[in-house]
Parts: structure tokens; sequence; C-alpha cells
């Protein structure tokens, strides 16, 4: 691993979001962050819940519109073709989310029950190796993207 920045696995899988790479747009703070895929801590292979937390860098710590979101899981991992060409293989909304708050009382992260269980596996319709794009419902570009890997 390089550098000096270490964690143990968590299990599920992992995607790291930032801007896209073809935008030059301002991205607002609360996009840039993390979405964990997960089973509730059962330790299983499939995903049922996703969770959504910001950057440490993040100005803010509000989720207001964060219900408005939608995140797109791709058939593929190709960061080179416009997200607007690139197929979904699943498709859902933030809006279902409810907050989760860490010690410290702040609002930090959101989970989303998935309707769909989703494969923590390679290949087939499992999730990791593929692109996932955050959508604003009123945009025409993805606010955020990333790649799925383990966690």
């Amino acid at each position: 691993m390089c550098g000096d920045h270490s964690r143990q696995s968590c299990g599920g899988a992992l995607a790291v979001l930032s801007l896209p790479l073809r935008s030059s747009r301002f991205m607002p703070p609360v996009t840039a962050g993390r979405l964990t895929f997960h089973d509730s801590g059962k330790g299983g292979s499939v995903a049922t819940h996703v969770t959504f937390t910001p950057s440490e860098n993040s100005t803010s710590n509000s989720f207001v519109g964060l219900d408005s979101y939608v995140v797109g899981i791709h058939e593929t991992g190709d960061l080179t073709k416009s997200a607007i060409i690139s197929p979904f293989l699943y498709k859902f909304s933030m809006a279902q989310g409810r907050s989760i708050s860490p010690d410290d009382g702040q609002e930090r992260s959101v989970e989303v029950p998935l309707s769909h269980p989703m494969k923590i596996e390679v290949g087939g319709d499992g999730i990791i190796g593929r692109r996932v794009t955050l959508w604003s419902q009123h945009a025409t570009d993805p606010i955020a993207e990333g790649v799925i890997g383990y966690n």
C-alpha cells in the first residue's frame, strides 16, 4: 500500500466519488465522498444497503437535496466514455435514506436500503469493477463518479 494510509477491511464494496473526469464545473461539497455497499453487518456477499459518507474535506454536513440524487451503476468500469452513453446495470434513488450520526452527534452519513440486492463480486451481475455515478434529478451530467472495489 502506498503512503501512510492504512485501515482494516470493513467488508462489502466501496466507491470513492469525486468530480467526473469530463467535468469542468464546480462540484457541490456534499457530492464528494464514499458509497459503501453492505449487508448491515452480516458479513455476506450480497449488498442490501448503501451508505453515502461525505469526504473529510467537505465544507458541509448537510444532506439537503440528497434525496433528489440518483445513483447509477454502469455495465462497465470504463471512465473514458461519457457517462451519458454508458448503459446502466442498476439504478436507485437516495430518497429512502436515513441519517446516521457518529458519537459526536454530527450528521455524517446517509444509509439507503436497496430495493434490489446486489452481488459483491466480479463479473456477471456483480458490482465490483463497475463505474458508479451520482446524478441530480435536474442535471444532464453526473455530479460525481468512481469505480466500485472491494472494501
